[in-house]
């Protein structure tokens, strides 16, 4: 365990400074949005937000009426990857100094992952399968690669 006095972290923050500031404004935005998208991208493979499943979709519920002629992959596929996978593939980041944004380029995204209006004319509400938003899960991870990187910074 290391002990130090307020001058001593002073004078190691003023030593780091230049590290620090490339750390916070350059690489870890990043660090966070590559792990970001990875950890949102997940939600597309076990189907659910923050380990709650999400709504089953009609397709898979019921075969009998007017699912019973789709092709046999369509009701058995992951939910929200389509026939194209198109919607989890959009998730990507973006970076200003000391910033990062996660975000789906897709129209359609929004109205998933809010459970919005979709359709023409009068058309419908949409279940919200929600797969991008604050996790407290990703946070505490982003946390554990912050405390790792300051300290590889402090102990150089």
């Amino acid at each position: 365990m290391l002990t130090i006095n307020f001058e001593q972290f002073a004078s190691e923050i003023k030593r780091n400074s230049k590290q620090l500031e490339h750390l916070m404004n350059v690489q870890l935005p990043k660090i966070i949005g590559r792990e970001a998208v990875k950890h949102f991208k997940k939600n597309f493979q076990t189907q659910s937000w923050k380990r709650t499943k999400w709504t089953e979709v009609k397709r898979r519920q019921d075969w009998t009426r007017q699912y019973k002629y789709s092709k046999p992959a369509a009701r058995s596929r992951k939910i929200l990857t389509g026939s194209t996978g198109d919607l989890g593939r959009s998730i990507q980041y973006s970076t200003e100094t000391g910033k990062v944004t996660i975000h789906s380029d897709l129209i359609y995204a929004a109205v998933h992952n809010y459970g919005l209006r979709a359709g023409r004319g009068s058309g419908f509400t949409m279940p919200q399968r929600q797969f991008i938003g604050n996790d407290p899960e990703l946070i505490k991870h982003i946390e554990k690669i912050i405390n790792k990187r300051l300290q590889q910074i402090f102990e150089a």
